[in-house]
């Protein structure tokens, strides 16, 4: 008959695996020198070495069980006080199985995914308590960060839209993993790459595989927190907001390409937003301090250029497309002599604004419905000297047709700073719709190369445009 106790024998004497005999050999030599040491004992004396050599006997057999379930289940000790150090200790290195491999890649592939795209809630869930936030751990995402964002390492400038990994090599040893990954930054067109390697170190418990340690050796990487650090002050130990790795990639971009290429107008609306989102984010006092101040120092710098002059500049360049358009809703070109001086440099500015007038006037187009003066500022200044200004201008000007609110448009004029008021001496597009940039231009280049003078080549250009008109208003006219 089968009794609980004899059950649970059973059970025990499956659980525990049999002593080997040499350390059985081993505990009952120790027990009889232990005995010749000692004076001859009691009965009492004797029962209990009996009991401390059965008490061995179950240390042991628990200790090589122990020893059985962590050395094929490592991850059950990496959280035991005590046995992870000795199980670490005495495991030994060896290449990752291809399941554990796989394990890693997809958690890899989830961290780096969500560390590219700034999702900085998705990542920590791959990580090891918070260690996300440790000085290693937050330069590294904010190198990710600075990687996408920056497109200077691709040809043609194309910056990169993802990252994915490009080889995954890894070893064990009890329950912590290193894995060495090249990663690759992908153009967003699919066609230019770039190569990243870094080494990530893994821990793995019951609850699953975690990463603890995302680091990059690069050049490039020592360059990168180099030059962050020295930004924005030394990466504390533990602890950083990483919300505030995008507002600083953000700045990054702003000091070392936006602020030569965009206008004061530009940049003083790009820093409010900045610091408009910095009062958004979770960080420490001294971490806001610092951004707060670099900001609002680069904003004064872009406050300081809106001069009387260029504001000045801006109100001529959007007093000309305002006459511009006009010609579009009264058919009749207007007067520009106050504000523009005709000559090599405007002609074909004063014969696209009669084709404009033009379309309405034969009947190739209806007219507009409002024209109001709208707004212009100024995106780069191309050459700004005592006598003169170059500049590159977005122009919004308020018109009404049908369902269209608004024409923005960028012209590059040159204004003469005069002390009777600024003249305009000279006007072109490079981008846009219209005759100008895709009919008007390349006509008269043509009729120059061919010995004309400008005169003679912005009026034989007009002269095929203007029949163009013509013929169309005729056919829209019998249709």
């Amino acid at each position: 008959m089968t009794t609980i106790d004899t059950k649970i024998k059973e059970q025990i004497d499956a659980f525990i695996p049999p002593v080997p005999e040499s350390y059985t050999q081993m505990i009952e030599g120790t027990v009889a020198e232990l005995r010749a040491r000692t004076p001859s004992a009691s009965k009492r004396g004797n029962s209990f070495g009996r009991y401390i050599i059965a008490f061995a006997a179950i240390i042991t057999a628990l200790f090589i069980t122990s020893a059985a379930v962590f050395g094929a289940r490592p991850a059950l000790a990496a959280e035991v006080p005590g046995v992870s150090s000795i199980v670490y200790a005495v495991s030994p290195q060896k290449a990752v199985n291809d399941p554990d491999l796989e394990r890693i890649e997809a958690l890899l592939n989830d961290a780096f995914r969500s560390l590219s795209s700034c999702d900085y809630e998705a990542a920590s869930r791959c990580f090891r308590g918070n260690s996300m936030t440790d000085r290693s751990n937050y330069l590294s995402a904010a190198y990710l960060n600075y990687l996408v964002a920056f497109g200077d390492f691709f040809p043609d400038g194309a910056n990169a839209a993802s990252i994915e990994i490009a080889d995954l090599q890894a070893e064990q040893k009890a329950f912590r993993y290193t894995a060495h990954v090249t990663l690759n930054l992908i153009s967003r067109d699919g066609t230019k790459k770039n190569t990243e390697d870094c080494t990530v170190q893994l821990w793995e418990n019951t609850k699953g595989l975690f990463i603890e340690n995302i680091g990059f050796s690069s050049t490039d990487y020592e360059s990168f927190v180099s030059m962050y650090e020295t930004v924005f002050g030394t990466v504390p130990t533990h602890g950083a907001s990483l919300d505030l790795i995008p507002l600083d990639t953000s700045y990054l971009s702003y000091v070392s390409v936006i602020a030569e290429q965009e206008g004061a107008r530009q940049r003083v609306d790009r820093l409010e937003r900045m610091l408009a989102e910095l009062d958004r984010v979770n960080a420490s006092s001294d971490e806001m301090a610092i951004r707060t101040a670099l900001i609002k120092t680069e904003l004064g710098k872009a406050e300081a250029e809106i001069t009387p002059e260029v504001i000045s500049a801006e109100q001529l360049a959007s007093e000309l497309m305002y006459r511009y358009w006009l010609g579009g809703k009264t058919g009749e070109v207007c007067d520009f002599t106050d504000i523009m001086e005709r000559n090599e440099n405007t002609d074909l500015f004063f014969w696209d604004a009669i084709l404009e007038a033009e379309k309405v006037k034969l009947g190739e187009l209806r007219p507009l419905e409002s024209v109001e003066l709208g707004t212009a500022q100024i995106l780069e200044i191309i050459e700004d000297t005592d006598g003169l200004i170059e500049a590159r201008f977005y122009v919004h000007t308020e018109i009404t047709d049908g369902i269209s609110q608004g024409v923005g448009e960028e012209i590059i004029l040159t204004i003469r700073k005069d002390d009777a008021g600024p003249m305009i001496i000279g006007f072109d597009r490079d981008v846009g719709d219209g005759f100008y940039t895709y009919s008007l231009k390349p006509l008269a280049r043509q009729y120059k190369a061919a010995g004309c003078s400008w005169q003679e080549a912005g009026q034989m250009a007009y002269d095929v445009l203007h029949e163009q008109i013509i013929r169309d208003a005729e056919w829209l006219s019998n249709h």
